[in-house]
């Protein structure tokens, strides 16, 4: 007798900690209704969104352009056709946010009145402040360096000029740090100087990275910036400046590059009987053109803001039908997310309903392809789902065994993944705010960020099926009475 008594303690003690839980022991809603709302996710619904989502019409989604504003537009559009109610009331479904576009091709630099090409004889970089002047006297301060062993602005007058600079230091005399590049600039600022050039030998062969990367947009955002403006900084061919040099030589310069833009998240919602709230998020803003070449993200993702719209839609039937969830569901489509995760940023930041309601954020991200790893495609990797809520973890994977079937892959899970992907997507800025994630996502494949991430590569099957059990766990966490436990 005693024997059995200790083997029932034991039983209930393992069953309380989760580690004998059969399937259905932590899902508290009708699986029945689930079930049936879940069917309503079809591979033909999902075709229809992303064949438009990701087709050349939208020129790649990339935050602030015109392909974004269009697809933001069909992601508001869905939600308005099938009665998903805004979170802002009459306000609209968007959720605008400022981002400053850098574009240094718009840099404007003369030589004692010669203008100088971008890229092929100069180039400019850093946090310039937005300015113009013409025929600034210049002035020759050696290698810019003001310190105990040199002092190269000794009896000059440099200020309102622009001083022109060797890189790197003379000697070993000098202390390394000398020869940085921003403390050069920050010591020709004190000086009184408006401009800094640096002369670069053997220009056309250096910098090469650089100079690839200043030739297009540089998005930041807006208010991110932690480095103070510096004076504007140009680099220039040594040749260019031998060329063309005078006993006295002036610059002239327009330096006005930055530009405050706007990107849009998009935000459905269907109110619940409390206060609180799920959060399903996808970016559905992608990178524009590589080379010429639109990029269509149809997985990267198209795939995620394709599940996210016939979500939406299948919780809007059930709540139509009289199935009104605990607490409400707000579906969150977001932009920016390729040039740091701006969107969800600024809604966590600025969120419509308070992060203290926020209960959990499932995120979907690249989940219609096969990766380069697995075997076949009846996996998903999951990361996140354990990090902050134990319970959201067990609710997944048992979602999983009653309905799906998925092999759960956790690598990217781990806390020393060098891929470090957990904070690669949006459920970051969630997580940051302690609120629990799982963050969905099918892994990289050889058409990542490539012009060949095209709709006819998707796996509609497999889309389906993740797009379900995002759903299935949702209704799980939107539905029970009892609200998720960390």
């Amino acid at each position: 007798m005693r024997k059995k008594i200790i083997y029932y303690l034991l039983l209930f003690l393992l069953s309380s900690c989760g580690l004998l839980l059969p399937a259905t022991h932590t899902l508290k809603t009708n699986q029945k209704n689930a079930e049936q709302y879940s069917k309503t996710i079809t591979q033909n619904e999902l075709k229809k969104h992303l064949k438009i989502i990701s087709s050349d019409e939208y020129e790649g989604r990339e935050t602030t352009t015109i392909g974004q504003k269009k697809a933001a537009k069909y992601i508001r559009n869905h939600f308005i056709i099938n009665n998903i109610n805004s979170p802002y009331g009459d306000t609209g479904y968007l959720q605008s946010f400022p981002v400053d576009v850098l574009d240094f091709s718009k840099v404007d630099f003369s030589y004692n009145g010669t203008k100088l090409t971008f890229i092929n004889d100069f180039y400019t970089f850093g946090n310039p402040i937005n300015s113009s002047f013409n025929y600034v006297p210049v002035v020759d301060a050696g290698y810019g360096i003001s310190s105990f062993q040199q002092n190269d602005f000794f009896g000059l007058n440099v200020k309102e000029k622009a001083v022109i600079l060797k890189e790197g230091i003379p000697s070993r005399k000098v202390e390394k740090k000398e020869g940085n590049w921003r403390k050069k600039v920050k010591t020709a600022k004190k000086e009184g100087a408006i401009a800094v050039i640096f002369r670069k030998e053997n220009y056309s062969n250096t910098d090469l990275n650089i100079k690839k990367h200043l030739q297009h947009p540089i998005m930041k955002m807006h208010g991110n910036q932690k480095s103070k403006p510096l004076p504007p900084v140009f680099v220039v061919d040594e040749k260019i400046i031998k060329k063309l040099n005078q006993d006295s030589n002036t610059i002239s310069f327009n330096t006005r590059v930055s530009q405050t833009k706007s990107g849009e998240n998009v935000l459905g919602y269907i109110p619940g009987l409390t206060d609180e709230i799920i959060v399903i998020s996808a970016h559905y803003d992608h990178i524009g053109y590589d080379r010429g070449e639109i990029c269509n993200g149809a997985d990267d993702d198209g795939s995620g803001t394709s599940a996210l719209l016939s979500i939406s839609k299948a919780f809007q039937k059930a709540f139509d039908e009289g199935n009104k969830p605990q607490r409400g569901i707000l579906f969150l489509a977001v932009s920016g997310e390729e040039k740091g995760l701006f969107g969800s940023q600024f809604y966590t930041e600025n969120p419509a309903f308070p992060l203290s309601k926020t209960i959990a954020n499932l995120n979907i991200d690249m989940v219609g392809r096969q990766d380069t790893i697995q075997k076949d495609n009846n996996y998903i990797y999951l990361i996140g789902s354990d990090r902050i809520s134990k319970e959201l973890h067990i609710i997944n994977e048992n979602i999983n065994k009653k309905h799906i079937g998925f092999k759960l892959d956790y690598t990217y899970n781990a806390l020393d993944d060098p891929n470090n992907f957990y904070q690669r997507s949006d459920h970051y800025n969630f997580a940051k705010n302690n609120i629990p994630v799982i963050f969905y996502f099918g892994g990289l494949h050889e058409d990542y960020h490539q012009p060949t991430d095209d709709f006819e590569k998707i796996d509609f099957l497999k889309l389906e099926r993740v797009s379900r059990f995002v759903f299935l766990t949702a209704w799980e966490l939107a539905y029970r009475k009892k609200r998720l436990s960390k």
